[in-house]
């Protein structure tokens, strides 16, 4: 029998979770519900729309789940918060997985959610409130911190460790055994060979970027198999 779920938050993320596990047939959702003062309507998706601070008289603690459906926004301070809130008053959180995900490691928390062809591999170790999207890859024994959101095609190698409250931006990789402290941001494509102490970014300047403008005829002949490449 499925599980009662009440997805947190009206933003577009919470949109793509509702489909998410409407798809996959995951939960049983049975409303959103948001703080009172985004509360502008009775419906969401023609779905019930409830305030946070009456969750307790439409939903059964021990039994019905929640999910915080919010991603990056303020490096995670945002979902942060709401899911420590939530927490406190004794509510119980999903894990969201995909079926073709394949989680060897442990999780060892709530509030998680891994999209399609996510793998975790073997004594990785997920801690809450941690979203990774399609084709990311955690490696053996790596450690992810709580309220991290890690990027689609991302990769993290082998014992690394990420820090609490994290971004990994899309297609980046930090290599093996690398250490990134709490609160940093890896931009999306950025390849981390050392460690990040804690509240640093790193990001690709586009000013590392060498580009030029052809015309159309030109640039067609920029991409040619031949001995003779220009």
């Amino acid at each position: 029998m499925k599980r009662n779920l009440i997805i947190i938050g009206i933003s577009s993320t919470a949109t793509d979770l509702y489909h998410f596990v409407k798809e996959y047939d995951l939960f049983n959702i049975i409303g959103f519900a948001v703080d009172i003062e985004y509360k502008n309507d009775d419906t969401f998706l023609n779905e019930p729309l409830y305030s946070i601070d009456d969750l307790g008289k439409v939903i059964n603690k021990e039994k019905d789940f929640l999910f915080v459906a919010m991603l990056w926004n303020r490096l995670n301070a945002d979902r942060k918060s709401i899911y420590n809130r939530l927490n406190n008053k004794g509510f119980k959180f999903a894990n969201i997985i995909s079926p073709t995900a394949k989680i060897r490691g442990k999780l060892l928390g709530d509030n998680c959610w891994f999209h399609d062809y996510t793998i975790v591999q073997h004594n990785a170790d997920i801690g809450s409130n941690v979203s990774a999207m399609a084709f990311s890859l955690i490696g053996a024994n790596a450690k992810i911190g709580a309220h991290t959101f890690i990027g689609a095609k991302s990769t993290i190698g082998g014992k690394a460790i990420v820090g609490e409250q994290c971004f990994i931006g899309i297609n980046s990789t930090v290599f093996d055994e690398r250490e990134i402290g709490n609160k940093c941001i890896v931009g999306a494509g950025t390849s981390i060979k050392r460690d990040l102490p804690n509240n640093t970014s790193c990001v690709i300047a586009a000013e590392s970027f060498i580009t030029k403008t052809y015309s159309e005829d030109e640039i067609e002949s920029k991409l040619m198999y031949s001995k003779n490449k220009r």
